[in-house]
């Protein structure tokens, strides 16, 4: 029941920043015996999924059912979390960094992939950190960036371990270290080291009395500066160790005394043995390590740069060892460019192709101070990924042309990128410009389509407006017609009445109707009959002129008749006149 008899307080806090959700994930345990604390920080963009909530709650169960501190246990706890990652996957590739840290109130061990990290701090100074398995920390360690710039680097993200990762996680465990009344412990992710140093981190845990002080510090110092830059999602939980449990002293019995100093006896009746063992032990070391020298530059030499890794590896094992510091120096920088090599030629297997050559062009530079080892190789894998790189641009200028409108100079682009990945035997490059180019050409197939539906659309219309300008046409030249018939047969019936009107010797009233007649067929354009009016009109007005004459000639007759005979000037008068007007009327008759 060590946990009644220790006291540990703590605190925690994950925000999700300026993003759109919190992708951390924090939990602990704290048992009778043991406890243990894991943050997590998803690595991946998947909306459906928490990563950093799997790989916690995983361990967090781990843990539950067996808790222990030991290497192998937490090791095989968090290759189980590994594990439910790569089975979960969602359309994306999920991956995570972790922090673990473990104790049974005495002692603490940590263990972690990625660039969580975990801090023990005693009478204010940073007595254990973990190192990020990232590419930054590479260069730190190399001396070629200086360190106030690791927290802003662009390759702080670039990790070359974590869990949901190709392959097994290559997982850190710290030794067991003994736990001080007054020590702080604290886990947290990128998200806080980004933007709160240790010095600082250092100074919030100086006078803090509390998780909570040293947490509310910390958030402040990180949101100083949200109006200007971008705030990731940042956690941090942090534990005050004020009281370490103590076992309680038991007296030393004789039993104990015996087997306390049996070994003691052993020990030293087998010195002489041990030397022995040890100088052996030593020189076969030395052989084993001059093997694995060898190897590896065998290996480096013909570009078999996994195998490579591993034999530097046991190089750097047994050199330090033998605390030889010239071949430790040396495996180690091998090491690390085949890894460096290897990381590359994953990212280009992918199809990262630029993050690939960042890292072939890092992996140049380690070649050159190692000698120029691999830089053949290095440069090919370079003219490959640049030549990738530019059918890649390519594809993209396609689609920004698409996107403009321009769909026939899109493909052109994709033909262009199709015969550059031909070119370079590059299969996937080649089969996704053709994808492109084929669903560039549909769309130009349907727009000619549209466009020809388009066009008969308009020359139905055309065609329909057409027929019914010929339809209206044919309406107003039948309604013209018959208009024009009904006007010739008002003015046929108007000159007929004319004529009526002659015969009652109405000749005023006749010249109206065949002057209105007339003006008929005038406008209707029948100019003969128009003119054969003009007859009927003359001899109209003639008839007025006989009938005035005759009007004359018969009051002179009565004027007359006081001094002659007036029945034969009448008679003389009346015959010859009335025969006149006759004649001139009905000569023009119809």
């Amino acid at each position: 029941m060590r946990r009644i008899n220790s006291e540990f307080k703590t605190g925690n806090m994950s925000e999700e920043g300026k993003q759109i959700s919190n992708r951390d994930y924090f939990g602990y345990v704290e048992m009778d015996d043991f406890a243990c604390y894991v943050l997590a920080d998803s690595l991946d963009d998947e909306p459906y999924v928490n990563s950093a909530k799997i790989v916690v709650e995983s361990m967090i169960r781990d843990f539950t059912e067996r808790p222990s501190m030991r290497k192998i246990i937490l090791k095989k706890y968090l290759k189980h979390a590994h594990r439910e990652l790569t089975r979960q996957r969602v359309g994306m590739h999920l991956k995570a960094s972790v922090v673990v840290a473990a104790t049974d109130y005495r002692k603490i061990r940590c263990c972690h992939a990625g660039n969580s990290r975990f801090y023990l701090i005693r009478s204010g100074r940073i007595i254990e950190r973990t190192l990020d398995q990232s590419l930054t920390q590479t260069l730190l360690e190399e001396e070629m960036i200086p360190l106030d710039q690791a927290a802003e680097h662009e390759a702080r993200n670039n990790l070359y371990s974590y869990l949901g990762e190709r392959g097994e996680p290559k997982l850190q465990v710290s030794p067991k270290r003994k736990l001080a009344d007054g020590d702080i412990f604290a886990i947290l992710t990128r998200g806080v080291w980004e933007r709160c140093t240790d010095q600082e981190l250092l100074e919030f845990m100086k006078d803090a009395g509390e998780p909570g002080e040293i947490l509310g510090a910390v958030e402040d110092q990180i949101l100083k500066e949200q109006e200007e830059k971008n705030i990731d999602n940042y956690s941090l939980a942090v534990t005050f160790v004020n009281k370490v449990y103590q076992p309680p002293q038991k007296k030393w019995s004789a039993k104990k005394l015996v087997l306390t100093a049996m070994p003691i006896v052993l020990v030293a009746g087998g010195i002489g043995l041990t030397l022995y063992l040890r100088r052996r032990s030593i020189r076969t070391k030395e052989e084993n390590l001059e093997q694995y020298m060898k190897s590896g530059e065998t290996y480096l030499r013909y570009d078999n740069y996994q195998k490579a890794v591993e034999e530097y590896g046991e190089a750097l094992v047994l050199s330090k060892s033998l605390k030889k510091q010239e071949e430790s120096r040396e495996a180690d920088q091998y090491k690390k460019l085949a890894e460096q090599v290897i990381l590359a030629d994953e990212a280009l297997a992918a199809g990262d192709y630029r993050k690939a050559q960042n890292l072939y062009l890092l992996a140049r530079e380690m070649s050159v101070r190692a000698g120029n080892v691999g830089r053949t190789y290095i440069a090919s894998q370079l003219q490959q990924t640049g030549d990738y790189i530019e059918v890649f641009d390519l594809l993209e200028l396609g689609q920004q042309k698409e996107a403009y409108g321009d769909i026939d100079g899109a493909v052109e682009i994709y033909k262009e990128a199709r015969d550059r990945s031909a070119a370079l035997y590059y299969a996937d490059g080649k089969a996704e410009a053709l994808q492109k180019q084929a669903a560039a050409e549909a769309k130009i197939e349907k727009e000619v389509q549209k466009e020809e539906a388009r066009e008969k659309e308009v020359q139905a219309e055309l065609a329909a407006e057409s027929e019914k300008q010929r339809q209206e046409e044919a309406a107003r030249q039948e309604l013209e017609n018959l208009q024009k018939a009904n006007d010739q047969q008002n003015a046929i019936e108007l000159e007929n009445k004319g004529n009526e009107m002659v015969g009652q010797g109405q000749y005023e009233s006749a010249i109206t109707f065949y002057q209105t007649a007339q003006a008929i067929y005038i406008r209707l354009e029948l100019p003969e009959l128009a003119d054969g009016l003009n007859r009927k009109i003359e001899a109209a007005r003639a008839g007025i002129e006989a009938a005035k004459q005759s009007e004359a000639a018969a009051e002179a007759q009565n004027q007359a008749g006081d001094t002659t005979d007036t029945g034969e000037t009448q008679s003389t008068a009346d015959g010859p006149g009335r025969d006149g007007i006759d004649r001139a009327v009905y000569g023009h008759g119809a």
